[in-house]
Parts: structure tokens; sequence; C-alpha cells
């Protein structure tokens, strides 16, 4: 199978989406016990929202990876 660069980042973008998700879930589970930084605590939104845009990024890839084929 021939390299699709459009999979390529749509795995990465999901990844990245991924990983800002569980940085999120992870501060907000120190937040919880008290162990979690004020500024940390403010940068959940911001990777809430990026994680979405990520996928949105990562849907958009598969769609034209999908054309491509």
């Amino acid at each position: 199978m021939a390299f699709n660069s459009d999979t390529y980042h749509a795995n990465k973008y999901r990844r990245i989406a991924f990983e800002e998700i569980a940085q999120a879930k992870d501060i907000k589970r120190r937040a919880a016990i008290g162990q979690a930084y004020d500024w940390e605590v403010r940068r959940i939104p911001s990777l809430v929202s990026n994680a979405r845009t990520s996928l949105r990024l990562s849907r958009l890839y598969r769609e034209c990876a999908k054309l491509k084929l």
C-alpha cells in the first residue's frame, strides 16, 4: 500500500488530541486532590479546545484520504 500523507496527518492529529485529553484529565484529577497548580487548572479549557480542533482536523484529513483513493 502506498504512503498516504492525509492518513498520516489524520493519525497524527488524533494522537495529539488524545494526548491533550489525557493531560486535561490528569490535571483535573490532581486538582481534585489539591496537587495541581492554579496555572495548570486554567489550562484545562485550552487543552479541551485544542483537542476538539485536533479531532476536527483528523476527520478532515480522513475525508481527504477517502477522496484520493
